[in-house]
């Protein structure tokens, strides 16, 4: 569950950013959906600012990828033990 909100978070942030790239779509700067801005907020808007908000949410969404099978190998591991 968490997996797949970071996923849809990152693609929201994705799409966020690629819009600020396009200063003919919109008068200034600007969030383009809600999940980009309930993490973004409303202080400091930048392209930089868009950009590195995607870069982390990638960064943290490939690191629960990895992460996940391994915690849930771990806990059907722990479970035997204790049945």
């Amino acid at each position: 569950m968490v997996t797949g909100f970071s996923i849809v978070s990152a693609l929201c942030l994705a799409q966020n950013y690629t819009q600020s790239l396009i200063p003919e779509a919109n008068d200034g700067i600007e969030i383009s959906n809600r999940i980009a801005y309930w993490i973004i907020g409303d202080d400091g808007w930048s392209t930089d600012r868009f950009k590195k908000s995607f870069d982390q949410s990638i960064y943290f969404t490939l690191f629960l990828i990895v992460v996940c099978p391994f915690i849930v190998l771990i806990e059907s591991k722990v479970t035997k033990r204790s049945s």
